[in-house]
């Protein structure tokens, strides 16, 4: 691999900001790499989704019964804020890192031992407080994990074969849900238990990866003492459009599918809703992880990003238009497949190009770390409550979730450094 500084002769960055570190990994990584490292998110993301899916639903509906919606608003913001908070923090600390282990190892191990300890716990209590205090630990274990691998990513995979990295990345999101609904719902009836699974499971998922192989030695850590500032905007606009399109395509999707089964119960009249969403769900997924590892691959073959993010973003935008102007339930199984087909390519295509665009090498942790917590800033909840307030209408909220996905997509062909 190769991990040269900056070629001296290159133009000086702008004054007060430290001069970029562009090299950027040479050697190929194997599929046993790409597949321990999917395993690894596997686990991370088991931890991510499933508490507020089901776990944490359930187990407050039986410590506090009589606030269970109240209580569990405060512990999804709180889970969004410590994050916000903890991830840009987590990613700086990442960076300067040095110890015989590596510099992301001991951060992505010790966040899944945090989150895994603290999820082990959080079955066990009576009392909302103590399960708000260890949400908090789980929030911070994930920030760190998250920092970690997702700048493994930047640091070892070579441009060429980030797209395969980045759907071993984005497609366990999808099947972690699913896995893990499987299984807590099926095969584990304690409320302990269910919770101290989650947990284990999620730690040893990441073991093979985290420890299996030496994470390669790296030149660029930050001198002791550096001063490495926030990107600026006009010494970096690629970074910052990357950035918008993330968040304003993740809104807009959040913001349809939050409140897709008081969409299926008010406006289409399912008789049975909750059956009509698990209908739907399981269509999303299978689309979503199909093309996940498609749209990741072709990037790579095709060396081209910025088309395919447009193109997904737009599938997810198409799909909130046949809700807003064609609500019915073939259109909305249609839907359906649609948002999977361009959520599940936007997360591996979009992860690579936000990888293409780190501007030095040394806060890649930090950096992609910032992205990643902009994602937490709860703009869909606004919208949401904004649009069904005013206007009351949920066909109004989908078009409004379309138009912001589709501005979204449209801003990755301000990115000019990507293909």
């Amino acid at each position: 691999m190769s991990d040269v500084l900056a070629d001296p002769g290159e133009p000086s960055a702008p004054s007060g900001e430290a001069p970029a570190v562009t090299a950027e990994p040479q050697t190929p990584v194997g599929k046993g790499w790409i597949w321990t490292f999917a395993l690894a998110w596997f686990g991370y993301w088991l931890t991510v989704m499933l508490p507020p899916q089901f776990l944490t639903p359930q187990l407050i509906e039986t410590v506090a019964p009589e606030h269970k919606v109240d209580v569990l608003s405060f512990l999804l913001i709180e889970g969004a804020v410590v994050s916000l908070v903890c991830i840009p923090f987590a990613g700086m600390a990442c960076d300067r890192t040095r110890s015989r282990f590596g510099r992301r190892r001991p951060w992505a191990l010790g966040g899944l031992l945090l989150t895994g300890s603290a999820l082990s716990l959080i079955g066990l209590q009576t009392d909302w407080r103590a399960v708000a205090a260890l949400m908090a630990l789980v929030a911070a274990g994930n920030a760190m994990t998250l920092v970690a691998l997702s700048a493994v990513i930047a640091d070892q995979v070579p441009p060429g074969q980030r797209g395969a990295a980045s759907a071993a990345m984005g497609v366990p999101q999808v099947v972690s849900l699913a896995v893990g609904m499987v299984v807590v719902t099926m095969l584990i009836e304690s409320m302990p238990a269910r919770w101290a699974v989650t947990g284990l499971v999620g730690v040893v998922c990441a073991l093979p990866f985290l420890l299996g192989r030496a994470e390669p030695p790296a030149a660029d850590v930050p001198v002791r003492g550096t001063r490495l500032p926030i990107p600026r905007p006009r010494s970096h606009p690629d970074y910052y459009w990357a950035l918008f399109c993330r968040v304003a395509v993740n809104a807009g999707n959040a913001a349809g599918t939050a409140y897709l089964l008081y969409f299926l119960s008010d406006v289409l009249h399912r008789p049975r809703p909750d059956e009509a969403l698990l209908v739907l769900t399981l269509v999303y997924l299978v689309f979503c992880s199909a093309f996940g590892f498609l749209g990741g691959v072709l990037s790579d073959r095709l060396a081209r990003r910025r088309v395919l993010v447009a193109v997904s973003g737009g599938l997810q935008a198409l799909s909130a238009l046949l809700l807003a102007f064609a609500p019915s339930w073939p259109a909305a199984i249609v839907a359906a497949a649609l948002l999977g087909m361009g959520y599940g390519a936007f997360l591996s295509v979009d992860q690579a190009l936000v990888t293409d665009v780190l501007p030095d090498r040394r806060s890649r942790a930090r950096d992609v770390g910032i992205i990643n917590a902009a994602q937490n800033v709860p703009i869909a909840p606004m919208l949401g409550w904004l649009v069904l307030t005013t206007v009351a209408s949920y066909r109004v909220l989908y078009a409004v979730a379309a138009l912001i996905m589709l501005v979204g997509s449209a801003a990755v062909y301000r990115i000019k450094g990507v293909r």
